[in-house]
């Protein structure tokens, strides 16, 4: 459930102002007009709150950060956290993630940690392939 700027933006910049992981940037437009980087939003929602167009909506084709779908709204993974995509794993490009006991260190699920589970933006990032008919 990532954010984005509808075509009402008015370039002012309150959003990134607001945008603690800086997912938000201006765009080439001449208007300056601004997008948000999916992988980058943890889904906070200051942005939405400080654009004074309205122009900050839901995506609803991305998946929410510690939402439904992703394995650290679980309770057996409580106190993990998120690097958002700021850290990825150099085997498998997943984002990378922080346990409880190990503050500062950061660890891929699947690769360091031996875990079956993954980001669900992983699986919105690889592109899609139609199905065989």
């Amino acid at each position: 459930m990532s954010h984005q700027v509808t075509a009402d933006c008015i370039g002012c910049g309150a959003c990134e102002y607001a945008c603690p992981p800086g997912a938000l940037h201006k765009t080439d437009d001449f208007l300056g007009i601004f997008a948000i980087d999916p992988f980058l939003c943890d889904d906070c929602g200051r942005c939405v709150s400080k654009c004074p167009a309205d122009a900050i909506v839901i995506d609803p084709e991305w998946p929410e950060c510690k939402g439904r779908g992703c394995p650290l709204s679980a309770r057996r993974l409580a106190g993990f956290s998120c690097a958002f995509w700021q850290t990825t794993c150099p085997e498998c490009g997943d984002t990378m993630w922080q346990e409880p006991e190990n503050p500062g260190t950061w660890r891929c699920s699947r690769c360091d940690l031996g875990m079956r589970v993954l980001c669900p933006k992983i699986h919105a990032k690889q592109p899609r392939t139609p199905s065989s008919v």
